[in-house]
């Protein structure tokens, strides 16, 4: 058997290969991360008579860097293991005894980790769940866009027109943006008819606002202490900023509908019938998981995600301090715990659990944390065996009980 190690970058990978003994067979070479780049590889493997049904190829999950040559490799019969970073970092440590990183000492020493671990082929995961993984990671750094945007516009508005605060809630719906589009400052609010202000609230509120909101404006206008030195630019900063928020926003909309629909062609689904699990929450934890049968039980998934707790062990002795291991996709760990969040409010389970760990002393992030770990349970559950969540299980419950289909 031979094992081949490829250091994954940007533009080109470094390859190595040994065999059973850990005897080179391939000494390092890079190729170009291109169509001809990955046909030199192939011309390489098999010069050393790598042939696909006596080779193992393992390679390092670096971004998204590994699945464009991952995709060829077993398109032309290879197979290869994705290789968690954390793994390749441990083995690191041992593996050389002086501290030297180059991408060739890399390469061999990820083809030494595929012979000692005995890595089995890895594969990707079904086209709608990678969908799903890319697409709620967008949605999230849209989400992370708008949020800096009010932050801008609220420090903006601060200075220069702090009490339109009292008026509006800080979440910028679209009467909101419509009305700081045209009067960001106290000199526009005054200079702009109340008439025209109440229609402008009434179209972009369908008429839920109006005069009476209007008035409220203008009296706040005319009360104002907001600074008017270099307000000018401010106000036509915060228009753009309204803007491109109502942009933002509507990707958002966008890219929920999108996700909704490919959600329903997962297992992910049934996420939904857990109690404050919506569609965003839902396709974050549905997409980072993958294929819910690759955990045989919820441990598994939370060492996955990093929500397993740290251990330190000694001889006999094994301690732990409590604190989340947090070595796994951050975006799964976040969506657990907002999905805890909601679960403990709308669901006595839930909130019974984390009724008892507040009444025991526990801190509210270490008792959600822990109503975070048992929705893992009952997550996993739901995706496998594809049946609903039943809202009020009984005493004796397992995390997971399930609503006959």
């Amino acid at each position: 058997m031979i094992y081949v190690g490829i250091d994954v970058a940007k533009r080109s990978h470094v390859a190595s290969a040994v065999d059973d003994g850990g005897g080179a067979v391939i000494e390092s070479f890079k190729f170009a991360n291109t169509r001809d780049g990955f046909a030199g590889l192939l011309e390489r493997l098999s010069e050393a008579s790598a042939t696909p049904d006596g080779c193992l190829v393992g390679m390092e999950a670096t971004g998204h860097y590994w699945v464009a040559l991952f995709d060829f490799l077993t398109a032309h019969g290879y197979d290869a293991a994705v290789i968690n970073p954390i793994q390749t970092d441990a083995f690191r440590d041992v593996w050389a005894v002086r501290k030297v990183k180059t991408d060739a000492v890399d390469a061999a020493m990820i083809a030494d980790l595929v012979r000692y671990k005995r890595f089995g082929p890895s594969a990707l995961g079904e086209e709608a769940t990678e969908e799903l993984r890319n697409l709620a990671r967008y949605r999230m750094s849209l989400v992370e866009r708008s949020t800096m945007l009010k932050n801008r516009a609220t420090a903006i508005l601060d200075r220069t027109f702090p009490e339109l605060a009292g008026l509006f809630s800080g979440s910028y719906g679209p009467a909101h943006r419509a009305l700081l589009e045209r009067c960001a400052t106290p000199e526009q609010a005054l200079s702009t008819d109340v008439r025209t202000i109440a229609r402008i609230l009434s179209e972009a509120s369908r008429g839920q606002l109006g005069r009476e909101k209007a008035e409220q404006v203008k009296a706040a206008a005319r009360k104002s202490v907001g600074v008017g030195f270099g307000s000018g630019a401010l106000a036509f900063e915060v228009r753009l900023v309204m803007e491109e928020l109502g942009f933002v926003r509507g990707r958002i909309d966008e890219v929920d509908a999108e996700l909704a629909r490919i959600l329903n062609e997962t297992a992910g689904r049934w996420l939904l019938t857990i109690p404050g699990v919506g569609v965003a929450l839902a396709s974050v934890i549905a997409g980072e998981i993958g294929d819910p049968n690759a955990f045989a039980d919820p441990h598994k998934l939370m060492a996955f995600a990093g929500m397993d707790p740290t251990k330190n062990e000694s001889g006999d002795t094994v301690r732990s301090d409590g604190h989340m291991s947090k070595r796994g996709p951050a975006a799964l760990r976040w969506a657990f715990m907002r999905a805890a969040d909601c679960a403990r409010k709308h669901d006595p389970y839930f909130g019974d659990y984390y009724a008892k760990k507040r009444a025991a002393g526990k801190h509210h992030y270490v008792a959600l944390s822990g109503v975070a770990r048992k929705l893992m349970g009952v997550s996993l559950a739901v995706m496998k065996e594809k049946r609903p969540y039943e809202p009020a299980p009984p005493k004796s419950h397992r995390p997971g009980h399930l609503l006959e289909p």
